[in-house]
């Protein structure tokens, strides 16, 4: 729409009123001045309403891409791509030598999620800051918690994403170490068939690890707006835990030993893990339904904490 089509009828002193300006009859000896009206207004949205939960994916895809570094630097790429590299390299190494030396034991699956512990720190430890920090920094919860959904959604999704990406390094190598070594047989099919007690022992495992340690990388992440503050905190409290619970199991004996090692994240895990795949002296020797119990309430007091931390930000 051009301005004259906009331009107000009546001529010129209809005009000058509705801009707010005088017109030479109003103020004799001045110049006439001139204006023009544009309608810059919003138009009404008749497109389809995908709802809250849309939203909520919606907020699950951007946060994946942030985290990684998609759409942004390079600089923003290298720590996770060289992490991806790092978990891979096992898995393709050790399916190599099985199948040149298919008798070879060369990483079983414990080995596997041993082996990942310490990556997969790091990896959340470079992940879950992105998650948070930039949304406080940058000031923009208010405007989030305007929208469709609550503070809830926005922590479920911000959980859901850190999960997702964790399991890429969990799940997603270990269930190709199974895949692999069951195509490496005589008869895939039936190694398949055969072993899909292991693939669902992967699972379980892939997954309470990813959501155990991104609940605490956001944890630690939601109480600053600073990434490099928090990545180093989620470091340092790793190693405080695992420093903290070898120490009292040195100074403690008994059955409050089997406790006390619930504070080292790697000797929990290496206890699930034990415990899923029949590996007796593995981290904690506790049932696997009181590892599994703490591992949930964990992620459970995280996401409590987180929920408590945002309420005035809504």
């Amino acid at each position: 729409m051009s301005a004259s089509e906009l331009r107000p009828s009546g001529g010129p002193a209809l005009l000058a009123r509705a801009s707010g300006l005088a017109t030479p009859e109003a103020s004799a000896g001045q110049p006439a001045r001139y204006g023009e009206v544009f309608d810059r207004g919003y138009q009404h949205y008749d497109g389809p309403r995908l709802g809250r939960w849309h939203a909520v994916w919606a907020l699950v895809r951007y946060s994946t891409k942030r985290a990684v570094g998609i759409k942004k630097g390079w600089g923003s790429k290298v720590i996770p791509i060289l992490l991806y590299v790092a978990v891979a390299l096992p898995v393709i190494i050790s399916l190599g030598i099985r199948a040149f030396l298919p008798t070879a034991g060369v990483l079983d699956y414990p080995a596997f999620f041993g082996f990942i512990f310490l990556i997969e720190g790091i990896f959340v430890a470079t992940i879950a800051p992105e998650m948070l920090c930039g949304d406080r920094r940058e000031n923009v919860l208010p405007l989030y918690f305007s929208r469709a959904i609550t503070r809830a959604d926005y922590l479920l999704a911000k959980l859901v994403a850190t999960a997702l990406l964790t399991l890429t390094m969990s799940l997603v190598p270990a269930a190709i170490l199974w895949l692999g070594r069951q195509l490496l047989l005589d008869a895939p099919l039936v190694g398949m068939r055969d072993n899909l007690g292991d693939l669902g022992r992967i699972t379980v495992a892939g997954v309470l690890i990813a959501f155990y340690l991104g609940a605490v990388g956001l944890l630690v992440s939601s109480f600053t707006g600073r990434k490099s503050i928090a990545v180093a905190v989620i470091v340092l409290g790793f190693l405080i835990a695992e420093a903290l619970a070898n120490a009292l199991n040195v100074a403690l004996d008994g059955e409050r030993t089997r406790y006390v090692l619930f504070l080292s994240p790697s000797a929990t895990l290496a206890g699930l893990v034990g415990k899923l795949f029949d590996e007796p002296g593995l981290g904690i020797e506790a049932p696997l339904w009181a590892i599994v119990a703490v591992m949930g309430g964990v992620v459970a007091a995280a996401g409590a904490v987180m929920f408590v931390r945002y309420v005035p930000n809504e």
